[in-house]
């Protein structure tokens, strides 16, 4: 490894390295003249950061720097460029439109990051730290260690006292901390070959020690190339016969590269191509003469639930390829992948890699390099596989493109949909966003006119949408002991029961219930990190957060009072209604799909298949079992609390609710059997909920459009969140405040609003006060944004000041 140290950066080249940390800059590093490839954009490298080393990637390579005196590269990890210039011209946008850190954005565009595994490691340097036995108990253990990483201390559940403590040992010099590299994260996975060498003499006559030779010999003659082990297979005890012909020069040993798959190895049964109805070619023809064009538009795919847009985005595809291009596909979540995997692996057999968070690290890194050499043409995947390697891009199609799933929550805060369509424009590609219930976003760049409109007004085979009942839990007859079940809707799937159909109940919220309350002094667990109440989860006895993942033990007596009088349980959960549902209707075959009871990468598509095989009756699931999914033996479809979203402060509250609800609705009569869709509400009269019960796309657009407009919300105007975070909430409300006193200097076309109190007032024990800035011109904003954010505030341990532009919610 290059030793690092300041040189004068005259002689030797300079490299711009772009580094995964939250800077929004790039630094300058000398090349080592004893490095055998040259320096191109695209290679990763490990370069020397103040006390430690940091992955980065090589953004330019240029003759000289402005600054006098450099630091080296201290190993470069890739031999060619790891990245195309496209994907890093595509990087640099993200970064500058989202202003982020262009390394981080290089980071997640890439299957391992940008190369390196990184911790945060500490040293105690006296023998007794200070207020050790103050300690919890976790940390007592930990502590007196040689050394523990930042992970081995989250891991320990630290308490606020916990991490003042360590603060104030930091200060004094009683630890120490680095950040220091661990290895390279992922590399391929490669196999012993062997095959036979060209000319090689023929074994002499047997004797009892050549036999194996001669038989592996003889294999090698049959098939000219084997892996070792399975030679080892076929011949037993084969290795000492293999290392002697290797030798001798008879055979030649050879390592070969081996792709890790998620997929199974077997390709399911071809399926001939569906004959389009009129709708759907109508909207074909429109994507098939702009591919055949080769020229970059968006279309805007707007298709009733089961009206068959999967089957117009498969013939596309068979377009794009025919005419030698490459497709991505991308999908909002990770649960929509199986059932669209299968159905494209039918049309397009090995040609199909997949990349999503879902799949081991090796897996990614094996499925992106198929990508990269050309052995996979058509990618689908979540958010990040918008980055994904392809050559001679020319589709693009984004299902559900409604979803806020598109847009990442931590840094860099880009969205897939924008980013993809920014690709698309880049490259020359057809871009198809495809959705039920299209983005407010969407629908108004259709009547700008930036996007094309398409339309698919009817679901396939004459199926009709499901009819959709709403019982106002006001007054609706509820069962005895049950705050979420009706009358009606056991009836309702009751009958399904006797008829041998299967029903989906949905609701937003897992756990067992979303507050434990003490009955003497109205006690409420809440998270120590996080200003939220701690959910119960009654399967495991524990009280966990739904943000931070704390968790705890469910005490038995109340920490406020004492008491030893069992809790009050306040709302409900999936976990709940499973356990109410099996006692009420105990012959049910129940399953629950939510985060909590998805246990292993392929955990989802199994339940899928479950229920696909109707080995399931009834389904209970948050909004994984919304979207995407087509389950023709599903003809009930229950809403439990049509309000839960609707609660929340946030301007897109409305839209989500409708979009959920229509999306839920659609899961039902999807086959040759009638469906019906019973949603419970406490405001049945709010529009989202009339409209979802109308099939009225139009005029929840035209009713949501209007309050947008006055309040001057998007997509009328664009919207920056800036918000700043510390551990001292003065400190939070002091950053905040200071750049309030910036912006008061800046452009009068940009409006903003704050410092104000987040709606999650703390996160992570960071307290946390937020900006909203808005502009008709995003550049506007942006612009704005340069000037707030150039003179760097003086930013403490743990605190941050995060910007977030277009976000999809203001909590």
């Amino acid at each position: 490894m290059q030793k690092s140290c300041s040189q004068p950066s005259h002689g030797s080249p300079v490299v711009e390295v772009a580094l995964n940390l939250p800077l929004r800059k790039t630094f300058d590093y000398r090349w080592p003249d004893d490095f055998p490839q040259a320096p191109q954009p695209g290679i990763r490298v490990l370069v020397p950061f103040g006390n430690s080393k940091r992955g980065g990637m090589v953004v330019r390579s240029k003759p000289t720097s402005e600054h006098p005196r450099l630091k080296s590269v201290s190993e470069a990890l890739d031999e060619q460029p790891a990245l195309a210039l496209e994907l890093l011209e595509l990087s640099r946008w993200v970064a500058e439109y989202y202003l982020g850190s262009w390394g981080e954005v290089l980071h997640a565009a890439m299957p391992g990051g940008l190369g390196m595994r990184m911790e945060t490691r500490f040293w105690p340097l006296q023998k007794t730290l200070p207020g050790y036995e103050d300690l919890s108990t976790p940390l007592q253990k930990l502590v007196p260690r040689e050394s523990w990483t930042q992970k081995d201390w989250q891991q320990a559940q630290p308490t606020v006292w916990d991490e003042t403590r360590l603060e104030q040992w930091l200060r004094d010099g009683a630890v120490r901390k680095a950040h220091q590299p661990t290895g390279i994260k992922l590399k391929p996975r490669m196999e012993r070959w062997v095959r036979l060498r060209p000319n090689a003499a023929p074994e002499s006559p047997p004797t009892k020690r050549k036999t194996k030779r001669i038989e592996v010999l003889k294999l090698l003659e049959q098939t000219p190339e084997w892996s070792w082990k399975a030679l080892q297979t076929e011949v037993s005890n084969a290795g000492a016969a293999l290392r002697k012909l290797a030798e001798e020069g008879k055979i030649e040993v050879f390592e070969r590269r081996i792709f890790r798959r998620f997929l199974p190895q077997a390709l399911p049964e071809r399926e001939a191509y569906l004959t389009l109805n009129l709708a759907q070619a109508e909207a074909f023809a429109e994507i098939d003469r702009n591919l055949k064009s080769r020229t970059y538009q968006t279309f805007l795919l707007e298709g009733v639930t089961g009206s068959g847009k999967t089957e117009v985005y498969l013939h596309a595809v068979r377009t794009a390829r025919k005419l030698g291009k490459s497709c991505l596909v991308l999908v909002p979540e990770i649960a929509l992948t199986p059932q669209l995997v299968n159905r494209f692996r039918t049309r397009f057999g090995d040609e199909i890699a997949v990349l999503h968070s879902g799949m081991d690290d090796g897996e990614r890194l094996d499925e992106w390099s198929r990508v990269r050499q050309g052995l996979a043409f058509i990618v689908i995947g979540a958010r990040s596989a918008v980055f994904a390697p392809l050559e001679n891009l020319g589709l693009i199609i984004l299902d559900e493109e409604h979803d806020s799933s598109y847009k990442q929550g931590e840094s860099p805060r880009y969205h897939g949909r924008d980013v993809a369509i920014m690709r698309g424009y880049r490259c020359g590609a057809t871009v198809v966003l495809g959705s039920a219930t299209p983005s407010l976003e969407s629908v108004h760049n259709v009547a700008s006119g930036k996007y094309t409109p398409l339309t698919l007004p009817e679901r396939v085979e004459q199926a009709e949408l499901p009819e959709i009942r709403v019982l106002d839990l006001r007054n609706t007859p509820r069962l005895p002991g049950s705050p979420f079940l009706s009358e009606p809707l056991l009836a309702a799937m009751q009958e399904r029961l006797q008829r041998r159909e299967q029903t989906i109940l949905f609701l937003n919220r897992r756990g067992y219930a979303p507050l434990v309350l003490c009955p003497d002094c109205q006690h409420t667990h809440t998270c120590p990190h996080c200003s939220l109440s701690l959910v119960l989860h009654q399967g495991i006895g524990r009280l966990r957060c739904h943000q931070c993942e704390f968790a705890q033990p469910l005490p038995s007596r109340c920490p406020g009072c004492r008491t030893e009088r069992p809790p009050k349980i306040i709302g409900v959960g999936t976990e709940q209604v499973e356990s109410e549902l099996n006692l009420r209707l105990p012959d049910a075959r129940i399953l629950r799909m939510d985060r909590d009871t998805l246990h292993g990468k392929h955990a989802l598509s199994r339940m899928y298949e479950r229920i696909r095989q109707h080995e399931v009756d009834l389904v209970i699931g948050t909004q994984l079992v919304t979207k995407g999914h087509d389950f023709p033996e599903v003809t009930l479809v229950g809403v439990l609390l049509a309000d839960l979203g609707l609660n929340l402060p946030d301007f897109r509250a409305s839209e989500r609710t409708f979009q959920l609800l229509t999306q839920v609705s659609g899961r039902a009569g999807r086959g040759t059997k009638p469906g019906e869709v019973i949603i419970q509400s406490y405001n049945p009269r709010h529009h989202s909920v009339l409209c979802a019960q109308a099939h009225d796309p139009s005029g929840f657009r035209k009713l949501e459009l209007a309050r947008r407009d006055e309040l001057r919300l998007p997509p009328f105007q664009h919207l920056a969140l800036v918000v700043c975070a510390s551990p001292d909430e003065r400190r939070a409300t002091h950053l905040a405040e200071q750049l309030a006193s910036r912006l008061s200097a800046c452009n009068p076309s940009v409006r903003w609003s704050g410092p104000t109190e987040a709606p999650f007032r703390k996160l992570r024990s960071r307290y946390r006060v937020q900006l909203l800035l808005r502009a008709v011109q995003v550049s506007l904003l942006r612009q704005v944004l340069k000037r707030l954010l150039e003179p760097e505030l003086s930013l403490r341990r743990n605190e941050q000041v995060i910007v977030d532009v277009d976000p999809v919610d203001l909590l």
